[in-house]
This record gives C-alpha cells, sequence and structure tokens, in this order.
C-alpha cells in the first residue's frame, strides 16, 4: 500500500510557503494553476526515476477513477496502476517521459481539465501522443479523477 498523505501534505505546504510570496492582488486561479502544473512535472519526475508508485499518487485512489486510451477504459486506481504495470514494467520500457502542457483551465473552485502532449522514448523508439485529465480537488488535494490519453 502507498502512502499518500504525508508527501502530499509536504507537497501542498511547500507550494503555499514558497507561493505566498506573490501578491495578494494576482488572480485567485493562478495558485491552483500553479499546483496543478508541479502535480504534472511531479509525475514527469516519478516517472523518470522509473517510480510508478510516486507517478501514480497524483491519481484518485478509487474504485471510480477512469482511464480512458485507445485500448479501451481502466475504471479503479489499482485497475490503472496494474495496466502501467504490465506496460511499462521496468526503466528500459518507461524510458523518459516529457509531458507538453498546451492548457490548463480552471471549471470551478474545486475542477480543472488539463489538455497537453506525452512524449516516451524508450528501447522501441519514440512515442507520443495527446492527453486530457479532469483534476478535482478533494479533501483540499487536486487528484486526477479522469485521464484520456491517445
Amino acid at each position: 500500500m502507498i502512502r499518500i498523505k504525508p508527501f502530499l501534505s509536504i507537497f501542498y505546504l511547500s507550494t503555499i510557503i514558497f507561493g505566498s510570496t506573490k501578491s495578494f492582488s494576482q488572480n485567485t486561479s493562478e495558485p491552483e494553476i500553479h499546483i496543478i502544473t508541479n502535480i504534472i512535472h511531479l509525475q514527469e519526475t516519478a516517472w523518470n526515476n522509473d517510480n510508478l508508485d510516486s507517478f501514480m499518487l497524483f491519481y484518485w485512489n478509487s474504485p471510480e477513477l477512469r482511464f480512458v486510451s485507445k485500448k479501451g477504459i481502466n475504471k479503479g486506481w489499482q485497475q490503472v496502476y496494474d495496466s502501467y504495470k504490465k506496460g511499462y514494467p521496468d526503466k528500459t520500457k518507461m524510458g523518459i517521459l516529457t509531458f507538453d502542457i498546451k492548457s490548463i483551465e480552471l471549471i470551478d473552485k474545486k475542477n480543472a481539465v488539463v489538455i497537453g502532449g506525452w512524449e516516451v522514448k524508450n528501447d522501441t523508439g519514440t512515442h507520443a501522443g495527446y492527453f486530457s485529465l479532469w483534476f478535482k480537488k478533494m479533501k483540499g488535494h487536486w487528484v486526477i479523477v479522469v485521464d484520456h490519453t491517445s
């Protein structure tokens, strides 16, 4: 079992501390966009360090999580984790991941949509596509509740 809360608490605390130096007159959505951007960068770093467990920290740990791809729909955190583990069993398959965030749009205080591109360079070549992520703020933390990757 993965222990999420201490990691997330440290992440959010550091984001609040480092983000608090900005002017109070800024747009109220900017800190939330900054947090979501940091989450995506943390996922990229975790992947590139062959750490699938850390990569999965920001997915909603629920049977209601949805992951949509050309292979179909995976339902549930464990199924998504197992699918990643099967498709990327080691560092040579995981390779180097690069995300290219195209947009982050806050729908309201608790929902955001991220659209971007991804690229993985591994031992079989370069693979690329696009993604859209639905982030939802639950219990004070942003998590991915739907991932549509092509």
